[in-house]
């Protein structure tokens, strides 16, 4: 993997390149050293450092381009002496370590003045990964600067600067005035320092965790070239700030999300190209409009799955790219172009499998387990996860009663295509598409505590569930054998059941150092009780490949890594189809067979790119090999058949191979794929209402939407924000007018206090269900109404029942949002008006109302984590409002017995949190106000919220209802 690229100033045919990621999630990718190339990029050549693992920044001196320092944050996984800073006078000839801070510290970044090459900072970072966690701060870490190019450094530290452990640093000169320095410092003391005197001191800017949400994964910062107060934090989201740092807003909504990078042009600085999770971005207007492309085959792809239609589509599950089917052949002369592709999931795509039994549904999961089952036809998806945990759960996994991988494996059984099985701990295994699971196994892992404590720290915790483990990673059903299941966990454990999980036997591989992956279990099809399996131990340090085969149902194992490269850890394996001794493997770099069951490998002449390869699959009917690679997408290799025969077309020296049946397929072409994508309009999103007034009204219309009982479960008025504008919802024109009800009801309260508008709640309320419905409006001194029908999706299966039980589930925790939200507002309103009403209160008074505004602040600590920013749930635990956001997940669909099951532990919590609050209400509130009252104050005040479709007002209460009125 590429870490980073510097273009020589003088010489723009000199460019180098550090290997290694520097963003260590738990997938990172690691390289060998530096390169250079002088012929623009044609050839290379390896220049050194060779041991670094992963190079942060590269700086060239433009005074002297031979002189160059070089920032290695070093082996992650390992303690490394190759950590720290190199420079070299001789255009990498050889090199000089000028800075080491410790075999766990490395530089994250490093930058230099503009003006001045010989002065740098660099960021020094204390990090290392495990299976289960990572840590990311250090006592040495900070900002280190030289006055000399590189050659000696001093450590900044007091002066305004975080005191005590600090953890990684994102540093940016301004090119425009290089006395400003910002830096972006984990700590527990604030987000963005800057200083204004070259570093001799700082000042924070901002504890907004806007500007770096997680701080391991992000932390860069960039400055316009032109204007030393205009920057850019460049983390989950793209933020700007045009203060010096001061306040930030969010932009470049809708490129994509987890910015990695950015480049300012330094003599237009509105033009500039950002890199994320999805690609890159361009934009020339300041970020005004942005071109995002999808056009580069760099997508990291964990597992792939297939059908058996004539062409087969494959599936695919892309790290923080979604899941997508899409064909095999396109039957496009343009190729297969992105509109072949159906996005089948969201989020950190893995799994994505085609069902045996109607290749339209299609088994997908995402991070912690989220499996759902989305249906091709109908574009719907229903949420099955076997087991559902509250936020909690993923803070303390050592008390859950399941735990789930990252990388959760589904598994079809090939000899009943009715049962799926699903990974967690255990094996789950349903026979109606997840409706109803249970559990075919116990425990097959280590189960080990003290490796299932919330990853992170000592600083900021991240616990965003790819540190989960006690996990299974793979489930793999024989094909030969009915009711054989191999199993592989994340801890380095492999188990067998011959019984369809009646009984398990622990089949691991001896001679192994416990924790590592066992990534993949490859049963032959073809012969019986032989198994292969690889271990991958990178995440420990040990980069060695670990690959076994049994042909004892795991009695014995065999280590067969004969011709592997030494340093290369294997990542997948897979045994051939229709050649008994063929056997595919897939290491961290490269891709190799073995024609005598792994006895001795060889790296085969295919044109793969040097990228690390996760998932390997055989297309039986098509004899086709798919490869999922994580880092340059999905590979097929169109008919086996020669490489099958390989060896007897060796032997004989001269060969030919007959060709497979050939389909006379009709091609097609639309002449759009290739250029840019234009969008036509769709029709509006729901019920169109239509109405004719002669003359505008004194003011807009007001529309209710009643159901077949005369129930108004919607109003239409007031004004929705289009973007700068306020429009109105329902339009006031002379002649026709046209609006559009999108079949929900009204919506919830909403809670006024949280940090962004999008935190504070739906605006709508839940779908409606098919059915007859009714517009009734006042027009002209006239009630009109009109009677229409709510018809179900034709694509969709659902019957009318089903449709009921979404609806009431979905309502019923709708309402429990809305009495929290409105709760929320109540204990917000009781606070401040406490610390409003203490103003010149008397001793007793004012004592009574600091102790309540206390006791109201820690009740609302109990309804909800109270999110600033997006990701701030990684770093600490969602309480019940966020478990019913969760609970909302899927929620447009019949819930299954495992989310009854959850729904049942969300709403006891629920109603504990509210009695309290009652309680609260009757003994601190009431009396409170009664002192108020005697005292000649006004009582308490809520924030008076109302329904989301009504604009509310500050109300007084006196504590006696449990909950405010709403219209």
């Amino acid at each position: 993997s590429i870490g980073v690229i510097a273009i020589d100033p003088k010489n723009h045919n000199v460019v180098w390149v550090g290997t290694g990621e520097t963003n260590p999630r738990n997938d990172v990718s690691w390289g060998d050293g530096l390169y250079k190339s002088t012929d623009g990029g044609k050839t290379w050549k390896n220049v050194g450092l060779t041991g670094t693992h992963a190079i942060a920044s590269i700086v060239i001196d433009p005074r002297d381009t031979d002189t160059v320092v070089v920032g290695a944050l070093g082996d992650v996984f390992a303690d490394s002496p190759e950590r720290g800073v190199y420079r070299t006078t001789d255009g990498g000839n050889t090199w000089a370590k000028t800075l080491s801070v410790g075999p766990r510290s490395g530089v994250s970044e490093m930058v230099a003045d503009p003006k001045n090459p010989s002065t740098l900072y660099a960021g020094i970072w204390q990090f290392q990964r495990r299976p289960w966690t990572f840590t990311s701060g250090g006592d040495q870490d900070g900002i280190w600067k030289s006055t000399d190019g590189g050659a000696t450094w001093n450590r900044l530290t007091g002066h305004g600067l975080p005191e005590g452990m600090t953890g990684r640093v994102g540093l940016a000169v301004a090119p425009s005035n290089p006395q400003r320095v910002y830096a972006l410092i984990e700590s527990k003391d604030g987000i963005l320092w800057r200083s204004d005197d070259a570093g001799a001191t700082w000042k924070l800017m901002t504890k907004n965790t806007l500007v770096d949400q997680r701080p391991f994964y992000f932390s860069h910062v960039r400055v316009d070239p032109s204007n030393p107060d205009h920057l850019y934090g460049v983390s989950e989201m793209l933020s700007e700030s045009k203060d010096g740092g001061k306040t930030f807003r969010q932009i470049a909504e809708g490129v994509h999300v987890d910015y990695h990078d950015m480049w300012i042009a330094p003599s237009d600085p509105k033009r500039m190209i950002v890199g994320e999770d999805g690609g890159y971005a361009i934009t020339a207007d300041g970020g005004e409009a942005w071109a995002f492309s999808r056009n580069l085959a760099i997508g990291q792809i964990y597992h792939v799955g297939y059908d058996d239609r004539t062409p087969y589509s494959i599936c695919v599950g892309l790290q923080d790219n979604n899941g997508f089917c899409g064909p095999s052949n396109s039957l496009n002369n343009e190729g297969i172009i992105d509109e072949s592709w159906d996005r089948v999931v969201g989020g950190d795509g893995m799994w994505a499998w085609p069902d045996p039994r109607n290749p339209n549904l299609v088994w997908t999961d995402l991070q912690t387990g989220r499996v759902s089952i989305y249906d091709r036809a109908s574009q719907r998806s229903t949420f099955v996860q076997p087991w559902r945990g509250r936020a909690i759960d993923d803070f303390q996994l050592d008390r859950a009663r399941y735990r789930y991988n990252w990388d959760a494996p589904i598994a079809f059984d090939p000899f009943d295509p009715a049962t799926t099985y699903f990974g967690a701990n255990v094996v789950f295994a349903t026979r109606d598409r997840g409706q109803h699971w249970h559990p075919i196994s116990g425990d097959l892992t280590r189960n080990d505590k003290s490796h299932q404590q919330p990853a992170g720290g000592p600083l900021v915790h991240d616990v965003s569930s790819a540190e989960f483990t006690g996990t299974l990673l793979d489930i793999e059903p024989s094909a030969k054998t009915r009711g054989e299941i191999w199993t592989g966990s994340d801890d380095g454990m492999v188990h067998l059941t011959r019984n369809g999980g009646a009984r398990w036997s622990n089949v691991t591989p001896p001679g192994v150092a416990p924790d590592g992956r066992a990534e993949m279990i490859s049963p032959s099809p073809l012969v019986a009780g032989t198994a292969y399996t690889v271990i991958d131990r990178h995440l420990l340090g040990d980069d060695a490949p670990y690959v076994f085969v049994t042909r004892d149902y795991g009695a014995h194992w065999t280590k067969i890594i004969d011709g592997l490269p030494a340093g290369e850890p294997a990542r997948s394996v897979r045994a051939d189809t229709r050649n008994p001794n063929l056997v595919y493997l897939g290491l961290e770099n490269s891709f190799w067979l073995s024609y005598d069951g792994g006895a001795h490998w060889r790296k085969p002449a295919l044109g793969l790119p040097t990228v690390a390869t996760y998932d390997i699959r055989v297309q039986p009917r098509w004899n086709d090999l798919i490869l999922a690679t994580h880092g340059r997408a999905a590979w097929i290799l169109d008919d086996l058949a020669p490489v099958q025969q390989l060896p007897q077309a060796e032997a004989a020296g001269a060969m030919l191979f007959a060709p497979r049946t050939t389909y006379a397929f009709a091609q097609h072409a639309n002449d759009e794929g290739l250029y840019t994508r234009y969008a036509g309009k769709n029709p509006p999103t729901g019920a169109m209402i239509t109405f004719y007034q002669a003359q505008p009204g004194a003011k807009s219309p007001e529309v209710e939407i009643l159901d077949a009982r005369g129930h108004v479960v919607r109003h239409l008025r007031g004004t929705n924000r289009v973007g700068e504008r306020e429009v109105p919802v329902v339009t006031n024109f002379a002649g026709l007018n046209r609006i559009t009800w999108d079949l929900r009801e009204d919506g919830p309260v909403r809670w006024n206090g949280a940090a962004k508008e999008e935190f504070k709640g739906p605006r709508v309320g839940v779908a409606v269900v098919p059915g007859t419905y009714t517009v009734r409006m006042t027009l002209g001194g006239k009630t009109l109404s009109a009677p229409f029908r709510v018809a179900p999706d034709p694509r969709a299966h659902y019957t009318l029942a089903e449709y009921q039980a979404a609806y009431a589930f979905a309502k019923r925790h709708l309402e429990e949002y809305s009495r929290i939200d409105d709760t929320l507002n109540r204990l917000d309103g009781y606070a401040a008006s406490a610390a409003d009403r203490a103003k010149g209160a008397n001793g007793p008074l004012a004592a009574q109302l600091a102790a309540l505004r206390a006791r109201a602040l820690a009740l609302r600590a109990r309804l909800t984590a109270d999110y600033t920013n997006d990701e701030d749930s990684i770093q600490r635990p969602g309480l019940v409002r966020e478990d019913l956001q969760g609970l909302l997940f899927g929620a447009g669909a019949p819930p299954n017995a495992a989310t009854l099951e959850y729904a049942t532990r969300v709403d006891g919590a629920f109603d504990g949190a509210l009695r309290d609050v009652t309680v609260f209400e009757r003994d601190d509130v009431a009396p409170v106000n009664a002192a108020l009252r005697s005292a000649g104050k006004p009582a308490l005040a809520t924030s008076g919220a109302k329904r989301a479709d009504v604009v509310g007002s500050e109300t007084e209460s006196d504590g006696a209802d449990g909950d405010a009125e709403h219209d």
